[in-house]
């Protein structure tokens, strides 16, 4: 079967620019896909850096609650001493 094909005829695709086109299309449908996976790149980087950030401000304010328990500790011990040496003084002077 023969197919005549009328060049003025609009319903006709255009074989000559059809194909350059899709090409074209294509090619900026490529572009865009990989600008997505640039951009989505990027947030995975901001989002690790932010969790590593968080991370060293979670191990910062631990040692800064050790350091408040040791300090704690040192003034409690300081106090049991002292208690220790009211006490004896108190047995001390009972003793009189």
């Amino acid at each position: 079967m023969l197919v005549h094909m009328n060049p003025l005829d609009p319903i006709e695709p255009e074989n000559d620019q059809t194909t350059p086109l899709a090409a074209k299309v294509g090619f900026l449908g490529t572009i865009v896909v990989t600008i997505g996976y640039i951009i989505e790149t990027i947030g995975e980087g901001i989002a690790l850096s932010e969790l590593a950030q968080e991370e060293k401000n979670v191990e910062q304010k631990k040692q800064a609650n050790q350091q408040q328990l040791s300090d704690i500790q040192s003034k409690l011990d300081y106090l049991i001493k002292e208690i220790d040496t009211m006490k004896k003084k108190d047995d001390h002077f009972r003793r009189w």
